[in-house]
């Protein structure tokens, strides 16, 4: 079940940019609410919670430390921009490079939106904004127009636009976590159960086209970020998500034997650091995990505890989680208090 955490900005007191009439906090909430119908009465497979659904005062800490302990899969906040230009684009954090899977799940959002809407094509951009930096998941920020901008900002005060842009998110979030279409789902429990039923329910593994259906029939995390790991050791480069990639990884496992079913590598699925641990070091993939390696630590305390799907198990002890930074190693010896779920 993806968890995504929609973030409207502003909001309240913050009015955000203003231009044209328009405020920024007003224009945000109703396109994350849109995506959220969206998602909701088309799709299914994931929650959804927002930093707000209302016009209310939200803190920046109190956004990230709300995702952080609900446990979202992806942040997605939703911005409009203001400063003299005009047109679509989106941020991941600096720290993070485009190949990662972080900037992956950005590039399919990327293609989405632009499918969907009119405006000029900015690109994809890197920032330490505090939503992209604190979060514990894969984040984006988008920035749907310039508010200051007079055709931009004519666009934005269309009702029917801004289902555009909400179109465009939605089917991002739903192309990166596979989402199943509720209709294809209900029609198929309705043919006898066709070999293309996304539903997953009555196929069996045996049977599903669906590479998310199969690996979640085999009890395997079928997320977008463990699939790529699953596309790299079968030699699939470059994962996006799309629809051969996903056949030819299908094809793979099924040739490969239960040994392509294993979606971690480690005997265990999660980790859990508890609450008791005000830090805990975390150190890039291309280091030795030792003390002096570190060079930044999460905070469980700060959110009650954290929970990671463990990715790879790359030396004793060692563990490669899912960050907000990208992925990075941590130890959980019999020494710590990590618990493996």
């Amino acid at each position: 079940m993806a968890k995504i955490y929609l973030d409207p900005g502003h909001g309240g007191s913050d009015t955000g940019a203003v231009g044209q009439g328009l405020q920024e906090k007003n224009v945000t909430l109703a396109i994350a609410l849109k995506i959220r119908n969206i998602l909701n009465n088309r799709y299914q497979g994931h929650q959804i919670r927002m930093s707000r659904t209302s016009d209310r005062t939200v803190s920046l800490t109190a956004r990230t430390n709300d995702a952080n302990q609900w446990g979202a899969d992806y942040f997605v906040s939703i911005h409009i921009n203001a400063g003299g230009g005009s047109g679509y684009e989106d941020f991941i954090h600096s720290s993070l490079s485009n190949q990662g899977v972080t900037g992956r799940y950005r590039q399919i959002m990327h293609e989405e939106v632009m499918k969907q809407v009119n405006f000029q094509n900015r690109g994809r951009k890197q920032a330490n904004f505090h939503v992209l930096r604190e979060s514990a998941m894969s984040a984006v920020l988008t920035e749907n127009g310039f508010i200051d901008h007079a055709a931009d900002a004519a666009k934005l005060k269309s009702d029917a636009f801004l289902e555009q842009i909400a179109l465009g998110h939605a089917r991002g979030i739903a192309r990166i976590f596979q989402l199943s279409s509720k209709s294809s789902s209900g029609s198929s429990g309705n043919s006898g159960g066709s070999s293309n039923n996304q539903g997953g329910a009555s196929s069996g593994a045996g049977k599903t086209n669906s590479i998310v259906d199969y690996l979640k029939s085999v009890g395997t995390d079928s997320s977008f970020a463990n699939r790529a790991r699953l596309a790299g050791s079968y030699g699939i480069q470059n994962y996006t998500g799309t629809a051969a990639q996903n056949t030819r990884l299908l094809n793979a496992i099924r040739s490969g034997g239960n040994s392509g079913n294993t979606s971690t590598g480690s005997s265990a699925k999660r980790v859990h650091l508890p609450a008791s641990a005000s830090t805990w070091r975390t150190y890039p993939l291309n280091v030795t995990p030792v003390k002096k390696n570190s060079d930044w630590s999460l905070t469980p305390s700060a959110f009650g505890g954290l929970t990671y799907t463990i990715l790879a198990e790359p030396y004793p002890n060692v563990v490669t989680i899912q960050t907000g930074r990208g992925r990075r190693n941590i130890y959980i010896g019999p020494d710590t208090s990590a618990r493996r779920l």
